[in-house]
């Protein structure tokens, strides 16, 4: 018999697990702990409990007593003829680690003394010091549009927990940032970046993956244990004061979260690229001329512009020549970007103020000012990027000069390079390139410097499974609004070569996979075996005008 749920102690960052193996519904659990939680003295009494698992001697009898329990539970077992499957008698019920949750059927109570929060499936929900009566705790316990178990929003807020404070932050965080000579705060992205505030076609396909991406982080599905708990974390993240008191845990999804509109955008089964894993650092440099910097209260103004100040200092330390250099200061919940400007003569800044990045999840649109704007500030014309997707793609040849082994690539170079190849102008050879497969893109860009920035110019768009992402597709977007998937999921015209179809993200099954970095992991993604739909002249597949569509589960 499996255990309905748990009640889980939280204190000094110890975990005391206990399983309930009986009751008709796992409600039923709940408002039992949440009635002995409203006793008087009720918080002193389990942190006692938690303290006897931490003496020495206490320790020891109470582990004698674990193992004569799991004995009579498996002797009942047996006599109803059950295997016992029972926990090791070796894991005990104290951990530094929170109990994982196994299947749909379970759930986890967690009564946190350090923070004082009563948490569900590690998500946190009421403050300890006001607890509600039983019949509002079943009123406030919903589903969220990501469909997570969530606090309604229309909890009155003396029960809803408390964050705590933003950090402290000394005045000498801010010399940088007064000491330099600033050109303009608070101001809009494509002022920032000189950029039109219209998105370009290759902009909006890559501001829309970005938004299934975080919507499928900020959905838990239960048959993919990675994704199931990133939820948790980012709830985790919200109650740090400081960036140091994160786990490394919760720095590297915070990390991968932001990574997500800088990495070369290749996504296929993960034996095809191999992206490089994070490092905890304070300071990431994810391109040669952007920086991240995982902080904590961005919509404090005072953390912000002490996380905006510890960029610049970054930027100045490490980069001497000339040129633009970006900062991201990324907390899941919001981002701001710092724009330094460096030439021989003087060094100015500008920046951004805190975008929400992270949609509510009660959202009603997937898309955020924060999102946007990395998105964009990655869609930027990267000179390293041919590289950055040579490291990264996964097959016998793992660097430049393993390309040079390519046979097409030696004919090329033993005939010299085309005479034409100077001659034809940039905009010939993209259609050239537009043509061309993902592997014999790559082997176009050993030809010369004009190809290689030409196959750039293509590597900009997202690909996955070999499609290039050409743009939104409006019409099977529409229709996607009319589901639940609307948050996490996207319709794109893509192209293989000279083939064109319709690629749905964020649908199908776990028939086959694709995956992206995700610190700790990799997010999975399955893609659903290709069918046919009629397009609107109703023809069929053998006209050749069906469009192909695609789904992939992300």
């Amino acid at each position: 018999m499996a255990p309905r749920g748990y009640k889980v102690y939280r204190y000094r960052n110890m975990y005391l697990t206990e399983a309930d193996f009986g009751g008709a519904e796992t409600d039923d659990l709940g408002i039992s702990i949440l009635w002995s939680m409203r006793q008087p003295g009720a918080m002193q009494t389990a942190q006692d409990k938690v303290l006897a698992w931490l003496k020495p001697r206490s320790r020891r009898r109470l582990k004698r007593r674990w193992k004569r329990r799991l004995k009579r539970r498996a002797k009942r077992r047996r006599k109803h003829g059950h295997q016992p499957c029972i926990p090791d008698e070796d894991k005990y019920p104290i951990s530094t680690e929170p109990p994982f949750i196994e299947t749909d059927r379970e759930y986890v109570y967690e009564i946190d003394l350090d923070r004082k929060i009563f948490h569900i499936n590690g998500i946190p929900f009421f403050t300890l010091e006001c607890l509600p009566n039983d019949d509002d705790f079943l009123r406030y316990v919903c589903e969220d549009h990501y469909h997570n178990i969530a606090c309604a929003p229309g909890c009155p807020l003396e029960h809803v927990y408390k964050r705590p404070a933003p950090p402290v932050i000394k005045n000498s965080v801010f010399a940088t940032y007064h000491s330099s000579v600033c050109t303009g705060t608070y101001i809009a992205l494509n002022d920032l970046l000189a950029i039109s505030d219209v998105l370009s076609r290759g902009e909006h396909a890559r501001v829309s993956l970005l938004e299934t991406f975080i919507g499928q982080c900020m959905g838990m599905e239960y048959c993919v244990n990675e994704r199931r708990t990133i939820v948790s974390i980012i709830y985790q993240f919200g109650l740090v004061s400081h960036n140091e008191q994160l786990t490394d845990q919760e720095w590297l999804t915070a990390c991968s979260m932001a990574n997500f509109a800088f990495i070369p955008q290749m996504f296929d089964d993960p034996s095809r690229f191999i992206y490089l894993k994070l490092r905890r650092k304070e300071f990431t440099w994810i391109r040669e001329d952007t920086v991240v910097y995982i902080a904590t209260y961005l919509d404090d103004e005072r953390c912000l512009l002490a996380s905006i100040s510890r960029l610049i200092h970054e930027i100045l330390e490490q980069k001497d020549n000339p040129g633009d250099y970006f900062g991201v200061a990324f907390s899941i919940f919001h981002c701001a970007i710092v724009k330094v400007f460096k030439d021989m003569h003087a060094t100015t800044f500008s920046h951004t103020g805190a975008l929400q990045f992270l949609p509510s999840f009660f959202a009603d649109s997937p898309s955020t000012p924060g999102i946007t704007a990395l998105a964009r500030l990655g869609y930027r014309v990267d000179p390293t990027l041919f590289v950055r997707v040579i490291e990264i793609y996964s097959s016998d040849m793992k660097t430049l000069d393993d390309w040079h082994c390519y046979p097409t690539v030696l004919l090329m170079e033993d005939e010299g390079t085309p005479t034409m190849n100077g001659v034809l102008p940039p905009e010939l050879w993209q259609e050239v390139a537009l043509y061309l497969r993902l592997r014999d893109l790559l082997s176009l860009g050993m030809v010369s410097q004009l190809c290689r920035d030409v196959a750039s110019m293509i590597l900009r768009r997202p690909h996955i499974r070999g499609h290039r992402l050409v743009v939104v597709s409006k019409e099977d977007q529409m229709d996607l609004r009319d589901t639940d998937c609307f948050l996490d999921a996207s319709y794109f015209l893509v192209a293989r070569g000279s083939i064109s179809a319709i690629l749905a993200v964020g649908l199908g099954h776990s028939q086959d996979i694709i995956s992206i970095p995700l610190g700790f992991g990799y997010l999975i993604r399955s893609l659903r075996n290709p069918y046919f739909v009629l397009d609107e002249h109703g023809s069929d597949s053998d006209s050749g005008k069906a469009r192909l569509v695609e789904a992939l589960t992300v």
